[in-house]
């Protein structure tokens, strides 16, 4: 999540240097014309931020915002710019993530946006954005659909549903090595991609395969948990709310049940998710552990803790 938000925030930056440099280039005294470098060093502009700062998925927009905080600041620091960001909580509902683009989008000093952070979201702001000329770059939506030409400003720095569905299903395959599993989407663009592309992995290995649904809104799952059968050793839950999967652990222990829980990407949150013997995947390694970005996490541990 880290090395990719500072990735996006990276690739808007660029945007709104690039909208600085043409806007702010002009003839000089003499018939001469302002260079480029001239152009960015005078370069004051705002960049958009979209993510769930607060509600249920809070931890993980936080995380997001200060990564961009210090993109930027790091930005100002090596260019010479004046660059500022303007941050809109989306709480990664589809609705407010629309009227947040509509306030960026009436921004004039708004040359790019950072977000949102997911697919339903992007879904929802794709066409806006488009018809606004603005650019914008998710570190964390991950649709098929987002990138096959239907929204022309979009830019992600992450693997599709297409890559990260099967890599998983895979995994689980190979490592759990289940008989028969359930696999729970959340109704939401971000699970259901991911369900479809996993569950014919698991059904080609010979695999039982219980799909369940339920809102992304629900917050007791006993009555999906009674579903789960004693032959069922892992519950797949590619789900964005943390806290819903933890609460769904707790109602496993509840009633006794032993299957493992094995959560995509969107359950990477340590804060909150914190069931014992459970699995979350992610898109790469923690940056944490990454010689070369040593600079960059201290300084964020620095900045923010």
């Amino acid at each position: 999540m880290k090395g990719r938000l500072v990735l996006a925030v990276a690739a808007v930056g660029s945007l709104a240097v690039a909208g600085c440099s043409s806007s702010n280039s002009s003839s000089a005294a003499g018939g001469g014309t302002s260079t480029a470098s001239a152009a960015t060093k005078s370069c004051v502009a705002s960049v958009g931020f979209e993510g769930p700062i607060t509600g249920p998925v809070a931890p993980l927009g936080t995380e997001q915002l200060h990564f961009a905080q210090l993109a930027v600041s790091m930005d100002n620091a090596a260019n010479k710019t004046k660059i500022s960001l303007v941050q809109g909580d989306t709480q990664l509902q589809p609705a407010q993530a629309t009227t947040v683009t509509q306030q960026f989008i009436s921004n004039s000093s708004i040359l790019a946006v950072v977000g949102p952070a997911g697919s339903q979201e992007v879904i929802a702001v794709g066409g806006p954005m488009a018809r606004a000329g603005m650019g914008f770059v998710t570190g964390s939506a991950t649709a098929v659909e987002l990138t096959t030409g239907k929204y022309p400003t979009f830019f992600r720095v992450v693997s599709k549903d297409s890559v990260q569905g099967p890599q998983d299903a895979n995994y689980i395959v190979k490592t759990l090595h289940p008989k028969a599993l359930m696999i729970v989407d959340d109704q939401e663009a971000y699970s259901t991609g991911l369900v479809s592309a996993m569950t014919p992995v698991f059904q080609a290995a010979g695999i039982k395969v219980d799909h369940e649904s339920v809102s992304q809104k629900l917050t007791d799952f006993s009555s999906l948990v009674a579903k789960v059968t004693s032959d069922t050793s892992v519950v797949v839950l590619p789900w964005q709310v943390a806290a819903n999967a933890q609460q769904f652990g707790r109602n496993l222990a509840q009633q006794h049940k032993k299957a493992v829980i094995f959560g995509t990407d969107g359950l990477f949150s340590p804060g909150t998710f914190t069931i014992n013997g459970s699995y979350v995947s992610s898109f790469g390694p923690d940056i944490t552990a990454i010689a070369a970005d040593s600079a960059l996490a201290q300084a964020a541990k620095a900045k923010f803790g």
